[in-house]
């Protein structure tokens, strides 16, 4: 593909983002709270609750132009709006960067990568707000995975490092389905040990169900050893994070979905490079069976 070509569609895709953004703060928004997309129709300040005219909705460019204020009332914007719009406008542009043009993988492979990051995206804003990850995200998360597995077992089946193996029934569909509920309950079952054994050493809860349901998630879309390294690379992430807020504010809470979703979109960019890390244990686990 020409230089020019891939330039346009990066451009492209980095626009569509942050408009994917913008609606994604939507729902930051309502889940939580339990609204639906009617209620109201259009989107309000939450200050003075007056309808946003469209012009003042541009994603990213309304905020600066706005100067952080509402227009009516002056109320501050928070910055998360325009973070999750050019985050996400970013993160469209890395990953078909990443994965379509240096790897080369397939469209249906990048799409379904990019709605993950949307999940994922949601999932921790309201995670960091409310300390919960809604069933929204997760339980119909994990059902699109099961689906994808089946539709696209690209994601899972074939001779890469990250794929779960080449072939197992011979039935291509079929073996994506069986990978996929592989890497769910492998995410799933994982979290539950550590939450287990978090529990047991720290007396106290370590992590909540909703982790559990979210690399339950992330393993149905993309297979057991994708969550092995995104939640090995969590921890790091977290430290980052949680060192400076125990240090300046002693705050011994804090969500870790935010964690776990920084550590699977690292992994969704260098998904070949870093799983291939995994295979002298797969060699080991094979000689301990065989």
């Amino acid at each position: 593909m020409p230089a020019v070509t891939t330039a346009f569609i990066i451009g492209w895709l980095f626009i569509l983002g942050c408009v994917v953004g913008s609606f994604l703060n939507v729902l930051i928004w309502r889940l939580p709270r339990g609204l639906g997309m009617d209620q109201p129709r259009r989107s309000i300040c939450p200050h003075c609750e007056k309808p946003i005219r469209w012009y003042d909705n541009v994603p990213v460019a309304s905020f600066l132009v706005l100067g952080a204020r509402c227009r009516d009332c002056t109320g501050p914007i928070s910055w998360r709006y325009p973070l999750v719009e050019g985050l996400t406008g970013l993160l469209f542009a890395v990953i078909y960067w990443r994965q379509g043009v240096q790897v080369g993988v397939g469209a249906d492979q990048v799409t379904i990568m990019l709605l993950v990051v949307c999940l994922l995206i949601v999932g921790s804003a309201i995670d960091m707000e409310w300390l919960i990850i809604p069933d929204e995200i997760n339980v119909f998360g994990l059902l699109g995975g099961l689906a994808a597995g089946f539709m696209v077992p690209s994601l899972h089946v074939g001779a890469a490092p990250y794929h779960t193996f080449e072939v197992l029934t011979g039935i291509y569909r079929l073996d994506g389905l069986i990978a996929s509920l592989i890497g769910a309950l492998g995410g799933g079952l994982m979290v539950v040990f550590f939450a287990i054994l978090g529990a047991v050493v720290f007396r106290k809860e370590a992590m909540g169900f909703g982790d559990v349901k979210l690399m339950a998630m992330m393993g149905a879309f993309f297979g057991w050893k994708f969550v092995v390294v995104a939640f090995f690379i969590a921890p790091f992430v977290g430290l980052l994070y949680g060192i400076p807020l125990l240090v300046l504010r002693d705050e011994h809470v804090m969500p870790y979905g935010p964690f776990l979703s920084i550590g699977a979109v690292v992994t969704i960019i260098f998904r070949s490079e870093l799983t291939l890390y995994l295979e002298p244990l797969e060699h080991l686990a094979a000689t301990l069976l065989g």
